[in-house]
């Protein structure tokens, strides 16, 4: 029984599977040129502390870019890894079920031995009473055990199946995260790509901005 209630456990662990990625919070921020020279038209000295502070809040991106990626990297490796640990438990099954059913065979052929030996007993009416009712016994509990034991294949072979179902409906769940990693990395790259392109904006207006008067 303790067969059975391992391979339930997980298949319970498995049923509960369903992960996703962390999404992007990041909003880089935005790079408003014209509206800012047009606020600080006569002002040199604020035009450029405007500058600064998109320059600190593009800084605090990066960092926040930089935590994406760190994290990013986890959930890709997290994905191999539960592809991985998939695979195993489809192999265990497909190995545990052609196993259960070797033995469900060999019990089966056992039990047919048996009873074609209770039914050439019954035909052996010279046997005194004493040696009918020993073999009798003796007979009575081989099928006891034996009906024992295919009761608990027939118990795993069930908890297999139950793991399949539970490893199949897994293989769906980690498909939609592998997505959702996938679509995380595109929009990281998308989010990298606009950050770097407004960095080098202000960059070059502060440059700009040093010679104002």
């Amino acid at each position: 029984m303790r067969k059975v209630f391992v391979l339930a456990f997980m298949a319970l662990s498995l049923s509960v599977m369903a992960q996703h990625v962390t999404p992007l919070t990041i909003k880089i921020a935005e790079v408003k040129l014209d509206s800012l020279r047009a606020l600080y038209q006569s002002q040199p000295a604020m035009y450029r502390a405007s500058l600064e502070v998109v320059a600190r809040d593009l800084a605090k991106n990066a960092e926040e870019i930089k935590a994406a990626k760190n994290q990013l990297k986890v959930e890709q490796v997290h994905a191999k890894e539960m592809e991985n640990s998939l695979k195993e438990a489809n192999k265990m099954t497909t190995s545990l079920k052609s196993l259960y059913a070797k033995e469900e065979g060999e019990l089966k052929g056992m039990q047919k031995t048996v009873e074609n030996q209770q039914r050439t007993l019954s035909k052996q009416v010279e046997l005194n009473q004493e040696t009918r009712e020993s073999y009798i016994a003796f007979l009575e509990q081989q099928l006891k055990e034996l009906n024992y034991s295919l009761r608990e294949v027939a118990d795993r072979q069930r908890a297999i199946s139950d793991l399949e179902a539970s490893i199949s409906q897994s293989r769906t769940e980690h498909q939609y995260y592998v997505q959702e990693v996938n679509q995380k990395a595109a929009d990281l790259t998308a989010l990298e790509a606009q950050h770097k392109e407004r960095v080098a904006i202000v960059k070059a207006e502060q440059k700009s901005a040093q010679s104002m008067q």
